[in-house]
């Protein structure tokens, strides 16, 4: 009796860590949130930017931009369909997931720059 309980405790201690190991979609949905957090307050600076400026629409598309505003809201704009197109996918491995995860990074770093420029 004392083995079969030692051997399911045993059992159950080495699957518990398993099943509680976020998965790569997880960590995905997760760093995405974070990165989603990121973007929002770059839009909610670029909104009060415009805001004192008194402009009224910036519409930047195919990066057609004249100012640093549109610069920057363009800069958002392509961080958050890189974001977009992140959250959906779903990654084999975690080398796949890094590699992706750092060129996001990357993009909001330069909505960032982008950003900064304009204050």
């Amino acid at each position: 009796m004392k083995v079969v309980l030692s051997i399911l405790l045993l059992v159950f201690l080495f699957t518990l860590p398993v099943l509680a190991a976020p998965s790569l979609d997880e960590i995905n949905q997760r760093v995405c949130l974070r990165f989603e957090e990121d973007l929002s307050r770059l839009a909610a600076i670029m909104e009060e930017v415009r805001r004192r400026e008194g402009i009224t629409e910036t519409r930047v598309a195919f990066g057609g931009v004249d100012t640093a505003i549109e610069s920057a809201d363009y800069q958002i704009t392509y961080a958050a369909e890189a974001l977009a197109y992140q959250r959906a996918r779903k990654h084999p491995n975690l080398g796949s997931l890094k590699s992706n995860l750092e060129v996001l990074r990357n993009k909001i770093l330069q909505a960032k720059r982008e950003v900064s420029k304009v204050l």
